[in-house]
């Protein structure tokens, strides 16, 4: 007997067979890559903007069926939109946000020998006065 398991779409109860989807959000997946194939046989070089637009498919579906390598479309850049080759984020903006977690990384241990040095400076003068 299968399992029972919610459906990581929907969230609807079903019998597990080997997916995490039921089989109506499996039609209804397999619906919106059919839609997103035809489009774009009729347009090859359409941008994943004009393909969301065009047939009403959600953005996060499109670039899902992109990442699993069923369809060809070069992915764009989460942060700027700049088409990339593979990943979620262009070199620049992985750049960008590489100087930026340094920096915050930077400011928190500065802020805490900034602590230390005051505590270490309290204690001495307590001590100092006893």
């Amino acid at each position: 007997m299968s399992p029972l398991a919610n459906c990581k779409e929907c969230g609807r109860l079903f019998m597990k067979v080997s997916m995490d989807i039921c089989p109506d959000c499996q039609r209804e997946i397999e619906e919106d890559f059919e839609k997103v194939r035809n489009y774009l046989k009729e347009h090859p070089n359409a941008k994943i903007m004009e393909i969301i637009d065009a047939t009403g498919i959600m953005e996060s579906r499109v670039n899902r069926f992109i990442r699993a390598g069923r369809l060809t479309i070069k992915p764009v850049c989460e942060s700027c939109g700049k088409p990339i080759e593979m990943g979620r984020l262009c070199i620049e903006c992985r750049m960008k946000l590489i100087s930026e977690l340094k920096s915050s990384i930077s400011l928190e241990e500065k802020g805490r020998e900034e602590e230390d040095t005051f505590l270490l400076e309290y204690l001495h003068k307590k001590r100092s006065r006893k």
